[in-house]
């Protein structure tokens, strides 16, 4: 049954001032009835209210004392009175008396008719789904309020939970709790919260959906999940328990509105930890940038956003592999690239934090940069990173592939632009390849694989240079100078060992060796002239190999 307190949140009574008789709020109400006439009390009855002007009683505050005394001995509800039309105030003497008697008496605003509030009580207490209606916009307002107002997630639930008269749990889109209402605070309800979240990690895509379940321990009051949009790609979870069983006038109608306004709050806390994020990668920026010079700048700023010292540093590159038209077509449109890159962001921080890694997550231009920290670096760490990063190319859900690029470690953190470089290197290592949906181990290149990058003519002009007639040996004597001098210089410029890779004497080699170093103008013994030499030789190789391709 209805009470004064229920009408408060109608259309003309909830701009209403109750006068007095506060504590008769809780009257119930079963029927309403509108009179101005003095003997109005022969037409009332138990649960009746009164919707008046008062003008019976305008002169005679007695009579009007006389008319809450016998409406409160039939047990009516209250009186609904538009004080300002023929009276200054409440008369003192009616005031004392229905504050005695617990008798509420509500001043209603003159821009409300009579007839109007009428109809809205008799609508409300004779129709369930509009109560309930009326109920949720209630809902509604009160929480846009507290949202207005700034009140936390755990302020809001607490507030559900009470208007629910129901434990309400707030879960995130992994399932982990969020908020949550008294009701879990009690030491018997946490095997029940315990259950919940492992129920709904059991199916988490029907869970964000709303479904309804029971739990082992209650199998008899159903729990019920109802999805709270976020900017995330997956919605968090309102669970409310023992949700078929809401009493009167609360309704699914009314989760949904206070799910609502929990929605727009997640939000604008998600809002602020996007710039808390900025915030973070402008920091990455500047550490790869060199443009934080201090050691204990860098230590400070990198242990606020989870970066240790003293640990080995291992950057890995994630990238989205943006070949092919869905990729062209959805370039055009910088909202959904954006919702993409949100969406691999908070699957990477998913994956981090499944995966129990000590890491931090960056993005940087298009890319997307972990930091993963270790005690001590090796296969074992290398082999837990390459799992790691093919469990997350697995479980991606979306229309596109991953690519990875995995840098050496580093220790300190200012030589965290070496890493981030290395990984660089080797996701672009991987897309030179034609590679998608790679995993590339940085490789640190030998000489030979630097010289390649540079354009055939330097090196050409530098071979030749070098090794001057002997750059193309055409007779025995020239093509033994050169296999020898190869091999002099790979036996650190010593003679016996040289005699003995080319099966001649150790004389054959001294003269060799200085003929060639005759010809050459050079000392093959000076670091330098060895240098050089040993280019040229590796150069000699590469252009060789030219031939063969080209041929």
């Amino acid at each position: 049954m209805k009470t004064i307190n229920d009408l408060l949140i109608l259309e003309g009574m909830k701009e209403g001032i109750v006068l007095a008789g506060h504590r008769g709020l809780t009257r119930n109400v079963q029927f309403v009835n509108i009179s101005d006439t003095p003997d109005v009390i022969n037409f009332l009855s138990n649960n009746h209210l009164l919707l008046t002007t008062g003008y019976a009683f305008k002169d005679d505050p007695e009579k009007f004392c006389e008319l809450i005394q016998q409406m409160h001995d039939l047990n009516c509800s209250g009186l609904v009175i538009k004080i300002n039309r023929f009276f200054n105030e409440l008369p003192a003497e009616v005031r004392l008396l229905a504050d005695d008697l617990a008798f509420p008496i509500i001043d209603l605003p003159t821009n409300h008719t009579l007839g109007d509030v009428s109809r809205h009580i008799l609508n409300y207490l004779n129709d369930a789904e509009t109560e309930q209606l009326y109920y949720a916009l209630h809902i509604q307002k009160e929480f846009s309020n507290m949202l207005i107002k700034g009140y936390s997630l755990a302020a809001l639930l607490e507030r559900l939970g009470h208007s629910l008269a129901r434990p309400a749990l707030l879960l995130n889109h992994r399932g982990e709790k969020i908020a949550q209402s008294h009701h879990f605070l009690k030491e018997s309800m946490k095997k029940i919260e315990m259950e919940i979240i492992e129920k709904v990690k059991e199916d988490l895509s029907s869970a964000r959906e709303g479904t309804t379940f029971s739990i082992p321990s209650h199998e008899q009051q159903s729990i019920s999940t109802f999805p709270v949009q976020t900017k995330r790609q997956y919605p968090s979870m309102l669970v409310i328990f023992d949700s078929l069983t809401l009493p009167y006038p609360s309704s699914q109608m009314a989760i949904e509105q206070a799910g609502n306004v929990i929605s727009f709050t997640i939000i604008k806390e998600q809002a602020i930890e996007e710039n808390s994020r900025l915030l973070k990668n402008n920091f990455f920026a500047d550490l790869i940038e060199m443009k934080i010079q201090s050691d204990e700048e860098i230590i400070s700023r990198a242990n606020y956003y989870g970066l240790v010292k003293d640990l080995e540093n291992v950057c890995v590159i994630c990238t989205i592999d943006a070949d092919g038209d869905i990729y062209e077509t959805l370039q055009l449109y910088e909202k959904k690239v954006g919702e993409l890159h949100n969406s691999v962001y908070d699957q990477l921080e998913d994956e981090l934090i499944h995966a129990n890694l000590e890491a931090t997550l960056f993005t940087k231009g298009k890319y997307f940069v972990m930091v993963l920290q270790f005690p001590r670096y090796t296969e074992e760490e290398v082999d837990t990173i390459t799992k790691f990063i093919e469990n997350v190319q697995a479980n991606f859900k979306g229309e596109f592939t991953l690519s990875f690029g995995v840098s050496h470690s580093v220790q300190p953190l200012k030589d965290m632009p070496t890493a981030y470089d290395e990984a660089v290197e080797a996701i672009l290592t991987g897309y030179d390849q034609n590679l998608k949906g790679f995993i590339k181990h940085y490789k640190t290149r030998d000489l030979k694989e630097l010289l390649n990058t540079l354009p055939r003519k330097d090196l050409k002009a530098l071979y030749e240079n070098t090794l001057k007639s002997l750059a193309y040996p055409k007779t025995k004597d020239d093509q033994d100078l050169v296999k020898t001098i190869q091999v002099y210089l790979d036996s650190q410029c010593e003679f016996s060992e040289t005699s003995r890779k080319l099966f001649v004497h150790r004389n054959t080699v001294k003269y060799r060796i200085e003929k060639t170093e005759e010809l050459l103008n050079c000392s093959l013994r000076d670091p330098s002239d060895s240098l050089r030499i040993r280019v040229a030789l590796v150069i000699g190789s590469i252009l060789k190999e030219d031939e063969v391709e080209n041929s």
